[in-house]
């Protein structure tokens, strides 16, 4: 038995090292042609049915620099950003230059060079952003004095922002804004298109409310909302729409307040047992949200604080407050959810008597963190108001003038003067696109924490608007201007971001 094993064991041996013994044929190894792809630059942006032209620089390592007969090339749209790829060719020409229809939206895409006698190929990949003037930017709804409204816009295509004093023309919608600015707004719907959602710009005056096309702002007669709001409405004068995620949100109109979702409107929702109160037109949720689950609702009477919970129609009251009763008696003058300190809400309140102004602050479930009066120079007479989402820095204008409300020390820091212009508009926006798909998410959490201020000159509302943008430093330190705007733009009602 042992004789056997050795006997195996040494056979095993044998094969084992004639299989490990150097292979006497006689190969040749060629290098193969490789390709090289320059002249490609890493971003592109053109507006819709333009030509895009791109010269590519081709080399081969064992083939003359001119000599393309042995090779096959074409340009692919692999996939919009942040969506699964659909790879579409566009040509298959050795240079690019090719008018454009693809869908509006940015593109990752690649150009490939292939061998055709080895199939080895080569790629270039770069951006590309197929849009218009009206695809992305701040949409600034104008006050033309003279009971008409304008839509302005700051457009931004690629690394380059442009005004457009009437984008609506720029375009050639067929919108014509009729009556006095009320608010522009965005949010992600089906109105223009049942298939999907798409980020959907809301425009209403005291006459109109509309909704525009998600690229060009085109407009139809089914784009008009009254047909989708509950009851006949002549004027839109107190309204206000709040968009969240996932095609929810709120609209406020007159005293009553409407859940919107999947395109339908109901309600009211300002019920609270067997009674219905008076809302005001200041709601506030956390937008950053992939649900509506909590809404904080102001009966205005009262002057009460509810909760709704996003669903149904019924709200109920905040109580068991430590620092402040819920049930405040006072006026409601801004309301607004951020994320400093985990998630906060920020009330500016009113005496009804003497006029004094306070700071009330709690989270959406209805732990007060702090109340106080705000004291300091020109608070009687603030009209704007504006909470940082980040620091919780609280601002406020005064004419021309902006202040800065340091909380911990209770004083008001005059932070920016403008002189003889006047301050029309203060917001941080919140941007809708900031899934971690997003191709633009860093940008828009950046832009998140920029204050925006709009300012005009009295008697020259058609033409002499500024959109500035700040950085807000830590510790009270001045503004720092991040970007600026003026040239043809009115005075600015409002304001918001067309985001992508």
């Amino acid at each position: 038995m042992h004789t056997y094993l050795h006997i195996l064991l040494l056979s095993f041996l044998v094969l084992l090292g004639g299989s490990c013994m150097k292979d006497p044929g006689n190969y040749q190894y060629d290098p193969i042609n490789r390709i090289s792809i320059t002249g490609i630059d890493s971003s592109y942006t053109i507006n819709y049915g333009n030509k895009l032209q791109i010269k590519p620089v081709l080399s081969f390592t064992r083939d003359q620099q001119q000599d393309t007969a042995n090779y096959s090339c074409m340009w692919v749209a692999d996939h919009v950003v942040g969506y699964v790829p659909r790879p579409k060719t566009i040509s298959t020409a050795r240079y690019l230059d090719q008018t454009i229809s693809l869908d509006f939206g940015t593109y990752y895409m690649y150009y490939r060079v292939t061998d055709k006698r080895t199939n080895v190929f080569t790629d270039a990949y770069f951006y590309l952003t197929v849009g218009a003037p009206s695809f992305e930017g701040w949409l600034l709804l104008c006050d033309m004095e003279n009971g008409n409204s304008r839509l302005d816009m700051v457009s931004h295509q690629g690394n380059k922002d442009t005004v457009y004093p009437d984008i609506l023309k720029t375009v050639s919608s067929s919108f014509v804004p009729a009556g006095k600015p009320v608010f522009v707004e965005t949010g992600t719907t089906d109105f223009a298109d049942p298939r999907g959602q798409l980020l959907t710009p809301f425009i209403a005056t005291s006459q109109q409310f509309v909704f525009l096309g998600s690229d060009t702002l085109d407009y139809k007669p089914a784009n008009d909302m009254q047909s989708r709001i509950p009851g006949a409405v002549t004027d839109w004068s107190h309204s206000r729409l709040y968009m969240g995620q996932q095609q929810t949100g709120l609209f406020a109109l007159d005293n009553d307040v409407f859940l919107q979702y999947l395109g339908t409107f109901t309600g009211p929702v300002n019920n609270a047992g067997n009674h219905r109160f008076n809302a005001s037109r200041w709601l506030t949720f956390n937008r950053s949200a992939p649900t509506l689950s909590a809404v904080v609702l102001f009966d205005t009477d009262k002057g009460a604080f509810y909760r709704y919970p996003g669903q149904g129609t019924a709200c109920v009251p905040y109580t068991d407050g430590t620092l402040f009763d819920f049930t405040t008696g006072k006026e409601l003058l801004y309301l607004q959810h951020v994320p400093f300190n985990g998630g906060e809400v920020f009330a500016v309140l009113q005496d009804k008597t003497d006029g004094k102004r306070y700071l009330a602050r709690f989270t959406i479930i209805g732990t007060q963190r702090y109340y106080g009066e705000i004291t300091g120079d020109g608070i009687a007479a603030a009209t704007q108001f504006a909470v940082s989402p980040d620091k919780g820095y609280l601002f406020y204008a005064v004419g021309g003038k902006l202040y800065e409300y340091d909380v911990i020390n209770n004083r008001c820091i005059l932070i920016k003067d403008y002189g003889a212009r006047m301050i029309s508009v203060i917001k941080f926006q919140q941007f809708t696109y900031i899934f971690d798909a997003a191709g633009n998410k860093d940008r828009y959490l950046a832009l998140a924490k920029k204050l925006v201020v709009c300012t005009y000159t009295p008697g020259a509302p058609t033409n002499s608007g500024m959109l500035d943008i700040y950085n807000v430093p830590d510790n009270n330190a001045p503004l720092q201007l991040y970007q600026s705007f003026s040239g043809g733009i009115g005075k600015v009602a409002s304001v918001s971001y067309r985001d992508r």
